[in-house]
């Protein structure tokens, strides 16, 4: 028999036990003699509502409940080593973030990393075979909130995929994503954004596409996970969180839905299913246009 509680106070203890049997989980008590007095000590007499049993106790006399257990996607990501690109990628951000304490300093990388230089002609950097500004953006962040929420998703989707489709493919992967996001927001707003987040909805709009397409031997999102980044997004959207790169958000999304076809061919050897084909081009457009077009429109009017 596993023990499910103690307590000191014997009558509690009995009408403890007698509610827990009316609910069907079947516990007794028993009296047990210690240096500090008599305690109750409930056991559960069936083994498969031991851990209801204990549930029950903990959360009856107010004490935190067990830890979720992760969903299998989840244990899955998780196992993936620390990816050496996304450490790489990890460790570049929260270098230059830690600049932001050092205003002077902060200012002349972002004049270096912004995707065009402050005060110059639209593309002018690029004419200038400034191309690094295409990715670099990504490694700007601009606040602690901001910098922690996309290195936890970096961490985890980025370690994932950069061990499923190897380091080559997974720096091409990044750079996609990188430059779509940000060309995207750059034509939509301006040159002054930054944030991984392009990256972090492109690798999570991979995944999604995977799950959509029914890859084998792919992750396969928990759809509460897709409801709440898809609801972050468009949350993001209305403008009431803030100041937010939404474009690339979108165009990273997009992008990352439709790269889940490219993936889902070099993997499977063979084109998904025209259902799965559909669905997941016509999410990614939506997502790559819609953000394009609210975004503009915003700043036309608001």
């Amino acid at each position: 028999m596993a023990i499910v509680g103690e307590l000191f106070d014997q009558k509690m203890a009995a009408e403890l036990i007698s509610e827990m049997n009316q609910a069907g989980l079947k516990v007794e008590g028993h009296l047990l003699s210690t240096a500090s007095g008599s305690i109750i000590q409930i056991h559960s007499t069936e083994e498969s509502s031991t851990v209801s049993a204990q549930e029950y106790f903990r959360v009856r006399m107010g004490l935190p409940g067990a830890p979720t257990e992760l969903d299998p996607a989840w244990l899955e990501i998780k196992a993936k080593p620390f990816g050496i690109v996304t450490k790489s990628m990890v460790l570049v951000s929260v270098a230059i973030f830690l600049t932001s304490f050092k205003p002077l300093l902060f200012e002349q990388l972002c004049d270096l990393l912004f995707f065009n230089r402050p005060g110059t002609e639209t593309f002018s950097s690029l004419g200038a075979l400034e191309l690094w500004r295409l990715i670099t953006p990504i490694f700007l962040h601009f606040g602690w909130l901001h910098i922690a929420f996309n290195c936890l998703w970096i961490k985890d989707l980025g370690s994932y995929w950069e061990s499923e489709v190897g380091v080559t493919g997974f720096c091409s992967l990044v750079a996609v994503l990188a430059i779509t996001s940000n060309l995207g927001q750059y034509i939509a707003i301006g040159p002054t954004f930054g944030g991984l987040s392009g990256v972090v909805y492109g690798l999570f709009g991979l995944s999604w596409g995977c799950t959509l397409i029914g890859m084998k031997d792919a992750i396969q999102l928990p759809k509460r996970d897709i409801v709440l980044m898809v609801g972050w997004y468009f949350l993001c959207l209305t403008g009431l969180i803030g100041n937010i790169a939404n474009v690339a958000h979108g165009v990273g999304l997009g992008i990352g839905l439709i790269c889940s076809l490219v993936v889902f061919k070099l993997k499977q050897g063979h084109r998904a299913e025209r259902v799965g084909t559909l669905k997941t081009i016509g999410l990614g457009s939506f997502f790559c246009i819609s953000s394009f077009f609210i975004e503009a429109f915003k700043s036309s009017f608001f």
